[in-house]
């Protein structure tokens, strides 16, 4: 068995290389299923490397396999999305994007670094796996279920099936040089909706001649809440936030529609679909009696990610035993965003593990934020500890 001292000379000897490559990531953002230049770049370093590189299944995916020296253990799937957000930088780094418009706002650079660091590792430690571990690069995971896309194209199918599954974010609020994660419900579960309410449009002056699609917006907005603060088990959480409304293009006419778009986000698959059918019941209600009609699209997007308890566990030993006690941060409340690796976990055991960005950090998401350097051998770090107890000899 490695030995810890030995395990972090080994990752440390891979960070230069690997924040390199991520600030080489971070300048060619590109958003789901458009990550050409990011395949490309990936595909380029993994040449290079021992590494079975599979034919794609979609076009922007990069998937390979790595091999232990025994061919009877088990498979451990590690992923990293690569996609990026339609956000504008901010940061000053001098390896800001390149395009103007789209950023590695969320991470996904850093993530990629730490999954071609962690081959780097371990291509080194053949002699000490059984199995394989199956590397996926994953497109799409922002709005566009990328995993989920894959999983349907078979992924998962791919002899030899995976026992776990793996991945890791980055996140503000965790200390740096730890990670954490917890059984159960992680993060929520995603839908969005478009609602569409028609009425009659006229002079603003004359509202008595109009039906007034502004006003029953109004009400729909108001009375939407009422889900959340009385349809809903105050002990289930639930979020139904309504983000953009528009209608109209003057001070003094009344449109004819005004539109509606928002979110809901739940824990509970079956408090998950509940959430449809009670919108619908509330909004025909409201226009009906404004006398308009209306029209919802209802998007579902995103499963509750539900970590495996006894996936948490083994973990947390990896860990703790090849990183330390102090490495592991035992605060996790589980979060409302979303995230598609659910779809991996719905089929395999595994867990979501966060990575200590520090508490002073910018947001994820924002124009400011890029992703923590320092926490890039961490990452690597629990990847490979994963491996090697899960995949040892």
């Amino acid at each position: 068995m490695i030995d810890r001292a030995d395990l972090r000379r080994r990752v440390a000897a891979v960070v230069p290389e690997m924040v390199a490559l991520r600030h080489s990531l971070h300048r060619i953002p590109e958003l789901h299923f458009q990550e050409r230049q990011t395949a490309a770049l990936i595909r380029k370093t993994l040449a290079a490397h021992s590494l079975e590189i599979l034919p794609p299944l979609v076009e922007t995916d990069v998937v390979g396999i790595l091999r232990g020296s025994k061919p009877d253990g088990r498979c451990i799937l590690l992923r990293s999305d690569i996609d990026a957000l339609p956000v504008l930088e901010r940061t000053g780094a001098e390896w800001q994007s390149e395009t103007p418009g789209k950023a590695h706002s969320c991470g996904h650079d850093g993530h990629m670094a730490i999954l071609v660091g962690t081959l780097r590792v371990l291509e080194g430690l053949v002699g000490e796996l059984a199995g394989s571990v199956r590397f996926v690069f994953q497109p799409a995971e922002e709005e566009s279920r990328g995993g989920k896309v894959l999983i349907d194209k078979g992924l998962l199918d791919l002899a030899p099936r995976p026992d776990f599954a793996f991945a890791l974010h980055g996140w503000v609020g965790v200390p740096l040089g730890a990670v954490s994660s917890a059984p159960g419900p992680m993060m929520a579960a995603a839908d969005s909706f478009l609602i569409t309410i028609s009425g009659r449009g006229g002079h603003a002056g004359m509202p008595h001649r109009t039906v007034d699609p502004v006003l029953t917006a109004a009400q729909v907005v108001t009375s939407l809440q009422s889900i959340v603060s009385r349809g809903v088990d105050p002990l289930s959480p639930v979020v139904l936030s309504l983000c953009r409304i528009e209608g109209g293009h003057a001070s003094n006419v009344i449109p004819d529609t005004v539109v509606i778009e928002g979110t809901t986000r739940s824990f509970d698959r079956a408090l998950q679909q509940s959430l449809r059918p009670a919108m619908e019941r509330i909004i025909g209600g409201v226009c009906s009696a404004a006398g308009c009609t209306y029209q919802v699209r209802y998007d579902e997007g995103y499963i509750p990610l539900v970590n495996d308890p006894e996936a948490v566990k083994l973990a947390q030993a990896a860990v703790t035993r090849y990183m330390g006690a102090e490495a592991w941060a035992g605060a996790h409340p589980p979060s409302m965003g979303a995230e598609d690796f659910a779809f991996y976990l719905e089929k395999i055991p595994g867990a979501l593990l966060r990575l200590g960005l520090g508490h002073e950090w910018p947001a994820l998401h924002s124009p400011s934020f890029d992703f923590n350097d320092r926490a890039l051998e961490t990452g690597i770090m629990a990847f490979v500890s994963l491996v090697l107890d899960l995949a040892a000899r």
